[in-house]
């Protein structure tokens, strides 16, 4: 039959079993609960890093946006002034068809160096009267035809600054035309980096809410075996307590049989002493110690 003690001995030998199982199972789980939290937190930064990279594309792209519109305002505005010269333009064009510029017979350098030559010539010679005059009506037919000249000259310059104007006005009107293109390409390039980056960090969300939900399932079943852990070991100690006194008990019985046992013989050697009869040294001994002889 099997003794309290044994039955003690085998439960503590079942009980530290369990209890190593569900240590080396509790720390297992928690560093698994561990590594899912630092996975997590790892995706997490990496989501912080590329959200940060979106609110960088996202003020790229709404500058772009606000630098289109404002060059839609000016592309516009050089549009109805181009629209205006391109009139003018056009209208000049009719008018030298119908009626061409005349070029003038005499270059004006030419007039104006035969009317110097003349004016010269008749401020500083004496000359006869017929002679003067003479020279008096070919000045006159030369500012005549110098003051043509000039009109020619100055309306030749004026079409020509309109011409030039419309080119500019074409040139300005092309410039913010392609920037209006460029920079829409450029914020359409941005929101298309947002478009990716939105789709990358949507997936690592996903991927770190399923580590975040492992952890907490993991980290659940790791104090769940904790707490199996604890009542393992308080019902080990109680077991353990139990044996203690179980064997305390024992020992003092067993002080107390052979304390019983001594003061037995110590009485039977007593009674041998009174009665004359020759004692042991063991016996004499016992008495000696108790000072009954």
């Amino acid at each position: 039959m099997i003794s309290e003690v044994d039955h003690i001995v085998v439960k503590l030998s079942e009980l530290e079993k369990d209890a190593t199982e569900l240590r080396v199972s509790r720390d297992k789980l928690n560093t698994e609960a561990r590594e899912k939290a630092d996975r997590r937190d790892e995706l997490n930064k990496k989501m912080a890093e590329l959200i940060a990279k979106v609110k960088e594309h996202q003020i790229q792209r709404d500058e772009e946006n606000t630098n289109v519109q404002e060059y839609k305002v000016k592309r516009e505005e050089v549009r109805k002034n181009l629209a205006e010269a391109k009139k003018e333009v056009d209208q000049i064009k009719e008018d030298e068809e119908l009626e061409p510029l005349p070029k003038p017979p005499i270059p004006e350098k030419v007039l104006r160096r035969n009317l110097k030559q003349l004016e010269w010539k008749i401020q500083t010679e004496i000359l006869p009267t017929d002679e003067e005059k003479r020279l008096v009506t070919e000045i006159a037919a030369l500012q005549e035809q110098l003051e043509e000249a000039e009109a020619i000259r100055t309306l030749r310059q004026e079409r020509n600054a309109r011409f030039s104007t419309y080119e500019g006005l074409k040139a300005e009107m092309n410039h913010y035309h392609k920037a209006v293109i460029r920079t829409a390409k450029s914020s359409q390039r941005h929101h298309h980096e947002m478009t990716k980056l939105f789709a990358e960090i949507d997936e690592i969300r996903k991927e770190a809410d399923q580590y975040h939900k492992d952890f907490i399932e993991t980290k659940k079943v790791a104090d769940e075996t904790h707490k199996k852990f604890i009542e393992i070991i308080k019902e080990k100690e109680k077991h353990q307590k139990s044996l203690q006194d179980i064997r305390q008990k024992a020992r003092v019985d067993h002080f107390r049989e052979v304390k019983e046992t001594i003061e037995a013989r110590a009485e039977k050697a007593l009674q041998k002493y009174k009665d004359g009869k020759k004692l042991s040294l063991e016996e004499f001994s016992m008495l000696v110690e108790r000072g009954l002889v």
